[in-house]
């Protein structure tokens, strides 16, 4: 982000200090977003519990807890997944016993878990979704 001369900000506390993008700089900074297309992959086997991923995670989605009915798990999630339309993402029982749940609507897919996994547990991973769409009507 542009930023305004120090000292002409310092001399006036009223003025904004980010100048903000022109087009060509706004075109730049925009083809740098995310892609929808990247998915967060948890292989259950190479995980040893270590809560780093809990730990970074910036939307509190992942949550490591006891396996159990799908209303009970939602409430115990670290966020609780309120929104019941959207499946929560179970992993398979870890060497504890217990199970790594991620709420998939919580979940920014910035890749941080990925980076921070010590084991590679975790993988940021291209996901294509092939819809079909209905022909007209006759």
């Amino acid at each position: 982000m542009p930023l305004r001369d120090k000292a002409e900000a310092l001399g006036n506390v009223k003025l904004e200090v980010e100048l903000g993008f022109d087009a060509a700089l706004g075109l730049r900074e925009a083809e740098r977003c995310l892609n929808c297309d990247i998915q967060t992959v948890f292989t259950d086997a190479l995980c040893i519990e270590c809560d780093a991923c809990v730990d970074i995670c910036p939307m509190d989605c992942i949550t490591f807890t006891d396996n159990g009915e799908e209303a009970d798990l939602r409430q115990r999630l670290m966020a609780p997944a309120l929104n019941l339309e959207q499946a929560i993402y179970l992993s398979g029982p870890l060497a504890d016993g217990r199970i790594m749940v991620k709420d998939e609507d919580v979940c920014l897919h910035c890749g941080l878990c990925a980076e921070r996994c010590p084991t590679g547990a975790w993988d940021m991973r291209k996901f294509l979704l092939d819809m079909t769409h209905a022909g007209e009507l006759a």
